[in-house]
């Protein structure tokens, strides 16, 4: 079975730890509930290297809630100081191929019009 590329997961180290990220839909709510920005437009940006500071480190802080709850804006700020292409592998992990959505059913959506039979 393939692995869901929906859902980005990577490690970082900062402050003797080892941090878990994980991009999922939990993930872009959270910093869309923190910031009251769309996350798509953010991620965007941050695959672009056009993000701001602080969008990046509530990114960041956002995908660290999963594997780490009481994370802080402060511990986002450590992770990305130790390791800023953190945000890259998590952009990357989170993309998948056209190949790959289809196989997850997650492919292009049908725009023809449903008929009802009869």
């Amino acid at each position: 079975m393939m692995a869901n590329r929906f859902i980005g997961e990577t490690t970082a180290q900062a402050n003797g730890k080892s941090w878990t990220l994980r991009c999922d839909f939990n993930a872009m709510a959270a910093f869309e509930e923190a910031t009251g920005k769309d996350a798509m437009t953010a991620f965007e940006a941050a695959e672009q290297g056009d993000v701001s500071i602080l969008d990046l480190r509530h990114l960041v802080r956002a995908c660290l809630l999963r594997h780490h709850p009481d994370a802080t804006l402060c511990d986002a700020g450590d992770v990305l100081s130790h390791d800023l292409s953190v945000v890259q592998r998590l952009i990357e992990g989170a993309m998948p191929t056209s190949g790959e959505a289809a196989e997850l059913g997650n492919g292009q959506l049908v725009t023809a019009p449903v008929t009802a039979p009869g």
